[in-house]
């Protein structure tokens, strides 16, 4: 029974492990050289990405500035700040909007476009102050339009609808 131990027992016995050459780590492999022309293309591809939508919301920079421009002028009459401010929110809408769905829209249909197009903004609410404004060429009451709120309305449309 030992003999048969002693058999079993050398085969078993593997010997010395053999361990293959270290790797070694160098940036000269092809892998990193692959590596780099893509992550180089990546960032050429964000920056030119930035720079368009950059490039492309120019028109809103400028509405927004219009804007507050007008906000700053306390000598204009309300009437003549609220058409005003009509006139850069139609040029807006058809910077981003086609020619057919907007240039038509008017009174009530004008402003439901505004409210559906950015959740939140409540055009509606100053119907009548537009209304006095456009139509009578004054407001009867000064006191239900605030000029602040109204701008800030505005320029938060500006920056999101589309």
């Amino acid at each position: 029974m030992t003999l048969l131990q002693d058999s079993q027992s050398s085969e078993l016995e593997l010997g010395a492990i053999l361990e293959p050459e270290p790797i070694s780590f160098s940036f000269n492999t092809i892998g990193w050289k692959i590596l780099l022309v893509l992550l180089i293309f990546l960032i050429i591809y964000v920056g030119y990405r930035i720079f368009v939508t950059y490039r492309n919301n120019k028109y809103k920079r400028s509405a927004v500035a219009e804007i507050e421009a007008l906000v700053k002028n306390n000598e204009q009459p309300l009437n003549s700040f609220i058409t005003r401010v009509l006139i850069v929110l139609k040029q807006t809408a058809l910077q981003s909007y086609t020619r057919v769905e907007v240039a038509s829209l008017q009174g009530d249909e004008w402003l439901s476009f505004l409210d559906e197009k950015v959740p939140g903004s409540n055009f509606i609410a100053y119907k009548s102050a537009i209304t006095d404004a456009i139509y009578s060429k004054t407001l009867l009451t000064k006191a239900y339009f605030n000029k602040e709120e109204f701008s800030q309305l505005t320029i938060k449309w500006i920056k999101k609808h589309a």
